[in-house]
């Protein structure tokens, strides 16, 4: 019997592809069919679900072939370059070449998700983490390790691959082993393409980026910012872990603000104001739900101001800077993520396929979904847009450049090396990665040590953010620009991380000051003081005009705020400034029945699946037409004024009004409106002489 020769080249390759396509179309199947329901960061809704299939079933139909065209591709390439090794070692039965492709592409996705995983396990956390005790336990085992050895593991696989085939090559050209067909001319030159491949990829990733050759006429301006970031969680104010050294070294070098108040701490609407130095209610984004006749409005901003004033001016942003692609805040350049129905589904319907993630990074422009998962807010990605950003402004115009961070939003997803460095040892509880806010009621409590993990993950995320800064700030100093830039550390809002009664997130009720105070951090070497905290209360409407007048741009009339430049002079004392009102209000309750407190001191209306419409044509998401008055008429309004806070909650029983005193009592613990029935009136007449703005600024 003669003995079996090596299968030919094109068999190999042909029966290695069909494995590799077997492997990977049934990791497809596997994670869908574990996966069907739609939530979206643990919130799932039956009602919805079957929303999605009636209305919006060509989304899902076409994320569905744009799933299984992904893992098609990738089943050919892994089975095309393991069917190279499978030549290389002269295997000599198609079932021997169909399992070389079946196997080693299994073992490639299961390496590339163990090294995914370790880097990103809060990506993974939704899928594994409570769907069995075995994957629980693989998520466990693998987060807080080192993506290096399972990614270096995955390398190895995929590079011994053309080597072995090389290295027959070799043999049969020194008359070693004979086949019944040599390898095709195609292969010859494989070796030069794979290195003129590896070669071309070192011109494109080495990159020096451009050195100013002459100072810029005039300042640039930089905002570092990362929703939801508090200033009481840095460790320069006093915080006992060590969170923030980058921004501490920021706030050494330059001035801090003590206090700076938002008004509505939800996301678009804060940005707006922030941006506009306009109240909500002068300008037309009201709540994170605006309609398309708020979002077509114009108005001027920091940004059309200085842009006027001759600066480039972009913003770059990945998961929560949505509204930057939403709303008319005045940016050059936005690159931002949407945020709508259709990309929803494709977003939901990505994270589904553990296996697939690992490889979307590889190509993001084909699944530009993967910006907008909330699981996954590594700020790498980020500073390499700010690189780029940086390396196209020319040394001869100023530029403005935002970029706003996601890591420090719930569920607080910090990657590896940050992710758990402040958990307690062992812990494995519901919010080991990561929570967010239920639309519904928890079926147990969170117990302290839940709570306790939740601060921990948030901590984590400010470490995260700060590591950003940091590299940002190298990035400056290499350009030669830190000391002709003004940089500036900021966010939209802050965090309810389960304090007492006051629950998770932000936007809900204004309770306390956790989610209303902000940072406010300004360095700009030999124009703003170093190492000043300011005691003067900052509003959010203050902030542009500040940034503003350092810059030495006039602010358009129509800006409400006033600069606070004067309090950051170098060598001067700053003046005490007058006591000026701080308007707070609630943004849009999501919920009805979420169980939190402020459920018992609210007007009623349906949670956002009743009041949520999704925008013919564009799927945007949007307030129905219908709700607009009742959400105006049922928000919690006050203000922040000297010593006190006053607080109005239109309730069912009617208006309930509560009075704190913020420096008796800072964490606004103690209701005192009984004993202060003279300030109660005083400030109620404040408030209402404030919110009457129509008669002194244009309507939109």
């Amino acid at each position: 019997m003669r003995p079996a020769t090596p299968l030919p080249f094109v068999r190999v390759l042909t029966w290695a592809c069909r494995g590799g396509l077997c492997a990977f179309i049934g990791l497809y199947t596997l994670c869908a069919v574990l996966n069907m329901q739609l939530g979206y960061q643990g919130n799932e809704n039956t009602e919805l679900t079957a929303l999605v299939w009636r209305e919006w079933r060509h989304v899902v139909l076409g994320q569905v072939a744009r799933l299984l065209t992904a893992h098609t591709v990738l089943g050919l390439l892994a089975g095309l370059g393991l069917g190279l090794g499978a030549w290389g070692v002269g295997v000599k039965r198609w079932s021997a070449a169909f399992l070389w492709g079946l196997g080693g592409s299994l073992l490639l996705a299961l390496l590339a998700l163990l090294g995914d995983m370790a880097h990103h396990p809060h990506l993974y956390a939704a899928t594994l983490y409570t769907r069995a005790e075995w994957t629980r336990a693989l998520l466990l085992a693998v987060s807080q390790t080192s993506p290096a050895p399972w990614r270096a593991l995955a390398a190895l696989l995929i590079t011994i691959s053309p080597v072995l085939a090389l290295w027959r090559l070799g043999r049969e050209r020194r008359g070693e082993v004979r086949t019944p067909r040599r390898a095709p001319a195609a292969l010859k030159p494989l070796g030069v393409a794979v290195l003129g491949a590896l070669l071309m990829g070192l011109l494109l990733a080495w990159n020096p980026g451009p050195v100013a050759s002459e100072r810029p006429r005039r300042p640039n301006l930089l905002i570092l910012a990362s929703d939801g970031l508090r200033p009481d969680h840095l460790s320069g104010n006093g915080y006992p872990r060590l969170t923030s050294p980058n921004i501490d070294r920021l706030m050494r070098e330059g001035s801090h603000f003590e206090e700076t108040l938002v008004q509505i701490p939800r996301t678009g609407p804060s940005w707006t104001t922030l941006l506009s130095s306009q109240w909500a209610g002068q300008h037309p984004i009201r709540h994170t739900m605006v309609g398309p006749e708020a979002r077509a409005q114009s108005f001027p901003t920091l940004a059309t101001a200085l842009r006027e004033a001759g600066w480039r001016t972009e913003v770059l942003s990945d998961y929560a800077g949505d509204i930057f692609s939403r709303l008319p805040l005045g940016f050059e350049h936005v690159s931002a993520p949407a945020f709508n129905f259709p990309e929803l589904i494709r977003q939901r319907m990505l994270i589904t396929q553990v296996t697939l993630l690992p490889w979307t990074a590889l190509v993001p422009s084909f699944f530009p979904e993967r910006q907008q998962f909330p699981e996954l807010t590594d700020p790498s990605p980020l500073a390499a847009s700010t690189r780029r950003a940086l390396d196209g402004f020319r040394s001869d115009e100023p530029f403005a450049l935002l970029v706003f961070a996601s890591v420090t939003h719930f569920p607080y997803a910090a990657p590896h090396p940050h992710e758990g460095q402040f958990l307690a040892p062992g812990e494995r509880g519901p919010w080991r990665f990561g929570a967010t806010p239920q639309m519904e009621p928890p079926r147990v409590s969170p117990s302290d040590s839940d709570k306790a993990a939740l601060v921990a993950n948030y901590d984590a995320s400010v470490l995260a953010f700060d590591a950003f800064v940091g590299r940002t700030m190298e990035e400056l100093e290499r350009r030669g620009l830190a000391e002709d830039t003004l940089v500036v550390v900021l966010s939209d809002h802050g965090e309810h991380l389960e304090e007492s009664d006051r629950g998770m997130g932000h936007g809900e009720h204004l309770w306390g000051g956790e989610a209303l105070r902000v940072p406010f951090i300004l360095r700009w070497p030999g124009k703003v003081a170093a190492g000043r905290e300011v005691a003067t209360r900052a509003r959010a409407i203050d902030v542009a005009p500040t940034l503003l007048e350092l810059l030495g741009v006039e602010a358009p009339a129509r800006f409400q705020g006033r600069s606070l430049a004067s309090q950051l002079t170098p060598e001067r004392e700053p003046a005490v400034l007058e006591e000026l009102p701080a308007l707070l209000e609630t943004d849009l309750w999501f919920s009805d029945r979420d169980g939190q407190r402020y459920q018992q001191f609210r007007l009623p209306y349906p949670w956002l699946y009743e009041t949520m419409r999704a925008e013919p044509g564009t799927g945007d998401l949007s307030l129905k037409p219908e709700w607009e008055e009742t959400v105006e008429r049922a928000r919690h309004r006050g203000l922040y004024l000297g010593r006190w806070k006053l607080l109005e909650l239109p309730t069912r029983e009617g208006l309930r009004v509560e009075l704190y005193d913020v420096r008796a009592d800072p964490e606004e613990r103690h209701e005192v409106s009984a004993a202060h029935p003279e300030v109660v009136a005083e400030l109620r007449a404040r408030l209402h002489r404030e919110r009457t703005w129509g008669e002194s600024t244009e309507s939109y």
